[in-house]
């Protein structure tokens, strides 16, 4: 059986091009998720816990 020309010149011409070519991007794997702290809400300040649990507000200064 005969070679054919065209698929080995086109063999040849695609190794050279391998050889020169940059080699392929790998995936990079996956990184691990960071697990989410819950937030703790914020006191504002001058608040007090105790007072607000019991109803009574704060005397308002500006009053």
């Amino acid at each position: 059986m005969p070679i054919d020309p065209y698929a080995a010149l086109n063999a040849m011409l695609r190794a050279e091009a391998a050889r020169f070519a940059p080699p392929t991007r790998q995936n990079e794997p996956a990184r691990p998720a960071r697990p989410v702290q819950p937030v703790q809400p914020v006191q504002p300040v001058g608040s007090d816990p105790e007072r607000e649990q019991n109803g009574t507000a704060p005397a308002d200064p500006a009053a």
